[in-house]
């Protein structure tokens, strides 16, 4: 019987960032290490985040890095994220690691 699914560790890596910065990040996080990385839009919802213009509310927009690698090699990643974000430096991002039980449709 075949299994569905790939059984190792993963982690999926997510970053976000102000809306611009992410192509130096996106280039930094990729390496033979990750099978992908997927960026998506946002915005931002932080309670210092919104400020107003003209009585109206302005959110700020994100971008949101996802990358998919094996546990073993999500420090490496990690690291090469936060030092081409500088996600360390207050304001500049946020970026944490999920544990991933279960993968499909990759080798």
């Amino acid at each position: 019987m075949k299994r569905s699914g790939s059984q190792m560790n993963h982690q999926l890596i997510v970053t976000v960032v102000d809306k611009g910065l992410i192509d130096r990040v996106f280039e930094n996080a990729r390496c033979e290490e990750a099978y992908c990385g997927t960026i998506v839009a946002g915005r931002g919802s932080g309670m210092h985040e919104n400020k107003k213009l003209f009585n109206l509310a302005l959110e700020p927009e994100k971008e949101i890095l996802l990358v998919l690698a094996q546990e073993q090699h999500s420090k490496k990643i990690i690291n090469q994220i936060e030092e081409a974000g500088n996600i360390t430096a207050p304001g500049n991002g946020i970026l944490f690691g999920l544990n991933i039980k279960r993968v499909h449709g990759i080798q």
